[in-house]
């Protein structure tokens, strides 16, 4: 699995906050916890993945203008219909 910095350093421009992996949590909720948030300058070497996790939008849910996406195989979190 691959890993993009600079996907990170943009996501931290448009002030998109993504979870640490679990090992890294530790180190890292003290820099969370301040008031000033998330500083663009600083490097925390977070790991993004560039390979998409598959989804589709509920049909269901699209039909009444939410969107709602759902992994392959499984049902809608909101109105139980199984996406295939």
């Amino acid at each position: 699995m691959s890993y993009n910095s600079q996907r990170f350093e943009t996501l931290l421009r448009l002030g998109i906050e993504q979870l640490p992996p679990s090992e890294r949590r530790r180190s890292i909720d003290s820099v969370a916890s301040s008031d000033s948030g998330y500083d663009s300058t600083c490097n925390y070497n977070i790991p993004l993945r560039e390979q998409p996790v598959p989804g589709k939008r509920c049909p269901a849910c699209l039909g009444r203008g939410q969107t709602v996406w759902v992994i392959p195989g499984k049902r809608c979190p909101q109105c139980g219909v199984e996406v295939n």
